[in-house]
């Protein structure tokens, strides 16, 4: 009996594992994709406060012509936002989990910084 516990809990956790990896949600299609007159620099001060207060461990790396914020989620694929240089202004693009892990709040707080 506790064999089969342990057994059913490994696989739930290795099908979970497979799933957390931000780079399983990147490389598809963005779930927002916008653009903005406002410069990287500006919309990642503006989202990135925003998002740390509703996933405290929330991090901003420098990529290529702009910024990554990533929301780390323990269940799911993290959410992404990526902003870059893009003619006068910037691109955002926002890549999340699948929808009953979405967290509308960080949707939000990217709408409210455009």
């Amino acid at each position: 009996m506790q064999r089969r516990m342990l057994w059913g809990a490994a696989v739930v956790l290795a099908l979970l594992g497979g799933c957390s990896l931000p780079a399983s949600v990147v490389p598809g299609e963005p779930n927002v994709s916008k653009y903005s007159e406002k410069t990287p620099k500006v919309l990642a001060g503006c989202v990135l406060p925003i998002w740390q207060q509703e996933v405290s461990n929330t991090t901003q790396s420098s990529i290529s012509n702009g910024y990554r914020i990533t929301a780390p989620s323990i269940i799911t694929a993290d959410e992404v936002l990526d902003i870059v240089k893009f003619k006068d202004g910037s691109r955002v693009s926002l890549y999340q989990g699948p929808p009953w892990a979405k967290s509308g709040a960080l949707r939000q707080a990217v709408r409210d910084c455009l």
